[in-house]
C-alpha cells in the first residue's frame, strides 16, 4: 500500500490536469460541507418579490422562480448531492467486494449461483433499473442510496470476483491455508490488500456515474424533494423556466457537469497511476529541428559512423526514485556488448530507454539516447517505428508471451516484413522461409501455432522475428531464462553463428556471467542503476576491478579460486 500511496501522491505533480481536477474536488466538498458558514442565508426562503432575477451584484447567480438565491441553493444543494453519492459509493464498496471477494475464494456452488445473480442484474440498463427500485421505494434519500446501490453494487462484485479467483491460488494465500489461518483472515489480511488500488480506481470513475444517477433520479421526482436544495431537484424546477430564465437551469447543471468530468478525469489519472502497464495515448510532439518522418527514415539508413547506440548519461525515474543515474553506453557495427547486473539494476529498464518502451511512471530524466547518429529527444510513435523491428530487433525473455497464440508463426513473421516493406503477402512469405532457414527451423513451422512449438524453437522464432527486416542492431533482453540448460547452450550459439554470419552489432543483457562469457567483447556492470564496470570480456572475466564484479563472478560455481587470485 505504501507504493500505492505514494503514487498517488505524486499524481498532481506528474499530470498538472489531474491536479487541477483534485484542487477543484477538494473545493466543491470544502463549499458543499461548510454551506451554513459561506451561505448563511436559508436555501428554502421563499420571497416572491426577488422572483426570478438575473445575475447581478446582490444575486451572482440569480434567482429561482420564488426568490431563492440560485448560489445559495447551488451550495447548500451540493451537500445533498455529494453527501448522497458517497454514502451511495461506500454502500457500494462494502457489498460488492465483500461478496465478490467471498464468492471468488469459496467457490463452488455459491459461487455459481452469485454469478447467476450478477448476469441478471446486469442485464437491465443501469438506469432504467434504477428508477424501477427507486419508485418501487417511494423516493426520497434513502430510496437513491438503495436503488443506486443496487445497480452498481454488481459490477464492483465482479471485479473482485475475478482477481479473488486469481489471488487464491497464489502461493502466499496457499502458505495461510496451510498455516490454518481461518478464510476470513485470509481475505482481509491477504486479498483485500491485493484488490484495494483496482477498487479505488473504480470506485473513482464511478463516483461521476453515481453523482448523476443521483441527479437524474432527483430530476425525475425520485430523489431529494423540493423545497429542499439539490442539483437534480433544482433541474426539474427550473425546467419550465428554461426560454425565458435560462440561469435557473445553467446553475445546477454546470455543477453536475463540472463534477462529472472532473471526477472521471481523476479517475481515468488515478487508475494510470495505480496500473502503470496501462499504456496512455500517445502525444504527438515535434522531434528536434523539425525533422520530417521521410528525412528521418533516410538518414537512418544513410547512417555512416561507427556506433550504433551511444547513451550519454542517462537517467530513468519511476515518479521521484531514481532507477538509472548517468548510465553511459556505447555499442559500434559488429560488436557485441553485454549487460550484465542482478534482477532490479536496472537492464531491462535500460533497454526499454533505448528503444523508447519505458511506460509510466518510468521516463527519462537526463541525458540522450542516440541511434544511428539520431537524438530520440522528441521521437514521437511514428518515429519510433521507423527504427523498430527493421533497424533494430528485440529478443525477449519470453517467447511464449512474446508471440501471439491464436497466430500462426508464418503470419507473425509475414506481417512483421509487411510493417517495414511494402511487399505482397507471397513475397513476405518468401522472406519468412529465408528467416526460418536463417535460424535452422524445418518450413512446416510457418503453419504451427506457438504453443505447438519447443522452448528453444520458440525462442528461434523470436530471433528469426527480430532479424527478417536484417537490422544492424539486435537486443537480447535475457534470450536464454526461460530454457534450459541444453537448449540455452544452443542458442547462444546460433547468437554467436548469426551475428559472425550478419555482422550486426549486440546487446546482450543477462543477470549471468557464465552464459555472457560466451557471446560478448565486451561487458557493461550494473549495479542499482549505476554503471560500475565497463571493460574487454577478456580483461574482466580474467581481472575485474569493481568488487561488485567480482561478487558476481565469485558466484558462477567454480570460479571462487580464480577471482581471488585476480583480487589478490
Amino acid at each position: 500500500m505504501s507504493r500505492t500511496a505514494a503514487r498517488l501522491r505524486a499524481l498532481p505533480r506528474t499530470d498538472k490536469l489531474a491536479g487541477a481536477a483534485l484542487v477543484f474536488l477538494l473545493l466543491v466538498v470544502v463549499v458543499s460541507v461548510a454551506a451554513p458558514w459561506l451561505a448563511p442565508g436559508d436555501p428554502t426562503a421563499v420571497d416572491y418579490l426577488q422572483a426570478a432575477l438575473p445575475p447581478s451584484a446582490e444575486h451572482w447567480l440569480g434567482t429561482d422562480a420564488f426568490g431563492r438565491d440560485l448560489l445559495t441553493r447551488v451550495v447548500h444543494g451540493g451537500r445533498a448531492s455529494l453527501a448522497t453519492a458517497a454514502v451511495a459509493v461506500a454502500l457500494v464498496i462494502v457489498v460488492g467486494a465483500t461478496v465478490g471477494a467471498i464468492s471468488g475464494y469459496v467457490g463452488g456452488l455459491l459461487d455459481l449461483a452469485v454469478t447467476r445473480v450478477l448476469d441478471v442484474l446486469l442485464a437491465f440498463p443501469r438506469l432504467v433499473l434504477a428508477i424501477a427500485i427507486a419508485a418501487l421505494l417511494e423516493g426520497g434519500v434513502v430510496g437513491v442510496v438503495l436503488a443506486v446501490s443496487v445497480v452498481s453494487w454488481p459490477g464492483y462484485a465482479r471485479l473482485v470476483r475475478g482477481y479473488a479467483l486469481q489471488l487464491r491460488d497464489e502461493g502466499y494465500v496457499q502458505a495461510a491455508r496451510v498455516a490454518g489461518t481461518p478464510w476470513w483472515r485470509i481475505l482481509r489480511t491477504h486479498i483485500a490488500g491485493s484488490i484495494a488500488g483496482p477498487v479505488l480506481v473504480l470506485a473513482v470513475v464511478d463516483f461521476g456515474e453515481v453523482v448523476l444517477a443521483v441527479a437524474g433520479l432527483s430530476f425525475l421526482g425520485l430523489g431529494v424533494r423540493p423545497p429542499q436544495p439539490e442539483w437534480g431537484a433544482m433541474l426539474n424546477e427550473a425546467r419550465p423556466y428554461l426560454e425565458d430564465s435560462p440561469w435557473m437551469f445553467l446553475a445546477p447543471g454546470l455543477a453536475v457537469v463540472l463534477v462529472v468530468l472532473a471526477v472521471n478525469y481523476l479517475g481515468d489519472a488515478v487508475r494510470d497511476a495505480l496500473e502503470p502497464r496501462r499504456p496512455r495515448l500517445p502525444q504527438r510532439t515535434r522531434r528536434r529541428g523539425g525533422a520530417s518522418t521521410t528525412e528521418l527514415a533516410a538518414a537512418l539508413a544513410a547512417h555512416p559512423g561507427p556506433d550504433l547506440v551511444t547513451l550519454d548519461r542517462v537517467s530513468v525515474a519511476a515518479g521521484e526514485q531514481a532507477v538509472l543515474t548517468d548510465v553511459s553506453l556505447r555499442i559500434a557495427a559488429g560488436e557485441a556488448v553485454g549487460l550484465v547486473g542482478e534482477s532490479g539494476s536496472g537492464k531491462s529498464t535500460l533497454a526499454g530507454a533505448l528503444l523508447g518502451l519505458l511506460r509510466p511512471p518510468l521516463r527519462i530524466t537526463g541525458g540522450t539516447v542516440t541511434l544511428y547518429g539520431q537524438d530520440t529527444t522528441g521521437w514521437d510513435t511514428h518515429d519510433w517505428r521507423l527504427v523498430r523491428g527493421q533497424h533494430v530487433g528485440l529478443v525477449s525473455q519470453d517467447p511464449l508471451t512474446a508471440l501471439n497464440p491464436v497466430l500462426t508463426i508464418g503470419t507473425q513473421l509475414v506481417e512483421t516484413v509487411r510493417a517495414h516493406h511494402r511487399v505482397s503477402r507471397a513475397a513476405a512469405r518468401q522472406r519468412a522461409r529465408a528467416a526460418l532457414d536463417l535460424v535452422r527451423l524445418p518450413q512446416h513451422c510457418l503453419d504451427r501455432y506457438p504453443h505447438q512449438l519447443s522452448g528453444g524453437m520458440r525462442q528461434r522464432v523470436a530471433i528469426a522475428i527480430a532479424l527478417i527486416n536484417e537490422p544492424r542492431l539486435l537486443i537480447c533482453d535475457e534470450p536464454t531464462t526461460a530454457l534450459d540448460v541444453t537448449t540455452q547452450a544452443r542458442i547462444l550459439e546460433e547468437l554467436t553463428r548469426l551475428r559472425a554470419e550478419l555482422g550486426v552489432g549486440l546487446l546482450f543483457v543477462s543477470h549471468d556471467l557464465r552464459l555472457m562469457s560466451q557471446v560478448v567483447e565486451r561487458v557493461v556492470v550494473l549495479h542499482e542503476g549505476h554503471v560500475v564496470e565497463d571493460a574487454p570480456a577478456s580483461r574482466l572475466f580474467t581481472a575485474p576491478e569493481h568488487p561488485y564484479t567480482r561478487t558476481l563472478l565469485a558466484a558462477i560455481p567454480g570460479n571462487e579460486l580464480e577471482v581471488r587470485r585476480a583480487a589478490g
